[in-house]
């Protein structure tokens, strides 16, 4: 079986959370904080209305699980040939990129609202 990890490319996720938390995985390994609300199955979709809880790690080097709800996605920067680079800046995206940083086929945005 090939792993999505092992490959040398990704579709590169941007989670723009509306608490000022973001998170920008270059691997699938940040996958694992994120469940479908009330789960403790691993996250296979994102739809527009879904919860989703967030294991973040907090200033006390606890963790500490929000609850979203996904308000939109956008797709951006995609790519048919992975050896041209990208221009510009989208700010929406986040200064820190999580796990091993991979040459990305397009950027999805996934906007979230906390859930008080």
């Amino acid at each position: 079986m090939t792993k999505a990890n092992n490959l040398p490319y990704y579709p590169r996720f941007i989670f723009n959370c509306n608490d000022n938390k973001c998170m920008s995985t270059g691997d699938l390994e940040l996958f694992k904080f994120i469940k479908e609300s009330g789960t403790d199955y691993e996250i296979t979709r994102f739809v527009p209305g879904q919860k989703i809880d967030i294991s973040w790690i907090n200033e006390n080097e606890k963790v500490e699980i929000k609850t979203y709800t996904v308000n939109k996605i956008e797709i951006h920067q995609i790519k048919t040939d992975l050896d041209k680079p990208t221009y510009g800046i989208n700010s929406n995206d986040c200064t820190m990129i999580s796990g091993k940083e991979k040459k990305w086929m397009m950027e999805i945005y996934i906007f979230l609202d906390i859930i008080k």
